[in-house]
Parts: C-alpha cells; structure tokens; sequence
C-alpha cells in the first residue's frame, strides 16, 4: 500500500503522528510518502523531529506553494492508495470543509476528492472545550478548542471522499482495511 501522508504545522499530537507513521510502515510493510504544509515543517522541527521523518521516510517533501511539489497530480494519477492527513490544524479544516485549495494540503485534498482517492483526516480540534497538549520540552499546556473550528470538522464529516477520523488509532483500521 503506497500513502501520501500530509503533516500539518499541528504540535497538537505531532509526536504522536510520527510514531504512528513508523510503527505502520514497520508493521504493514508501508510506503509511506510525507508532505509536510510549510508550518508542518516548522513544528516537526520545534518538536526535534525532523531528521526523525527525513530518515525513517526517505521521500519527504515538504510544501513550495499550492502545486510544488505536484502531489495532486501524483494523486490523480493513481501514484498513492489514500491520502492522510494526520495531524490537521483547523486552519486546513477550514479550508478543505469550504473548498479553499491554496496550500499543498488542501489542494492535494480538493484533487483527490475530484478524482475519488481516498483522503482520511485526522483533525486535533473535534470537541468544543479544553484540552491538554504537551509541548516539545514535556511540559503541559491547556488549550481551547473553539465551536467554529468543530463546525468545520462536522462539514468535514459530510463530504463525498472525505473520512473524519476521531482517534490516531482509526489510521491503522484504515490501512488493516486497504491491505
């Protein structure tokens, strides 16, 4: 199975993602393709693990504008099984749940959607209230997760070609499921 994994710029279970993503390749003999959006970038190396990624999932790329590198087409193509977007900020919530295509992210999503590939997100804001996260040095900070943003989540829900997934734990249903 060939996956096209988008990274968002979440710090919000980023560490967590990321074990994931090398627990699966190791247990399912995945080829597992990251694009990291440009603050995707940033927080996996304010968590320290970018170099991690880079190693473990040799085809990283990590995003130049909307179109570069052309994962859409590479979707569209038939390249890639699904698309994953774990972990998603509710910024590219937003703009996939109201058709703004202006990153690698959620243009890779929009295509995908048009040419009936698969694209599963994993969105970190999905209840309204607090929530803790832990920050790159261990310590613990509570955040607020808002009702427009678990808005966007539900319209998400709605989609044609869009699978919302409530915990890391449903990639793996997901992939179990593909094989």
């Amino acid at each position: 199975m060939r996956i096209a994994w988008g990274i968002t710029g979440s710090g919000d279970k980023m560490t967590e993602v990321v074990e994931l993503m090398e627990r699966l390749k190791e247990k399912y003999s995945l080829d597992i393709i990251p694009y990291a959006s440009r603050q995707g970038e940033v927080v996996l190396k304010y968590y320290k693990l970018l170099r991690r990624v880079k190693e473990i999932f040799p085809g990283y790329k990590v995003e130049r504008n909307a179109n570069s590198p052309f994962l859409a087409a590479k979707l569209q193509m038939g390249e890639f099984d699904c698309f994953i977007i774990a972990p998603a900020t509710a910024n590219t919530v937003a703009k996939i749940a109201h058709g703004i295509a202006d990153t690698l992210i959620s243009n890779a999503a929009a295509q995908a959607m048009k040419a009936e590939v698969p694209v599963y997100i994993f969105p970190v804001d999905q209840k309204v209230g607090e929530v803790i996260t832990t920050l790159p040095n261990g310590k613990k900070m509570k955040i607020r997760v808002r009702e427009e943003d678990v808005r966007n989540v539900e319209t998400l829900r709605k989609m044609r070609g869009i699978t919302v997934l409530s915990t890391l734990d449903e990639i793996e249903e997901v992939i179990k499921g593909g094989k």
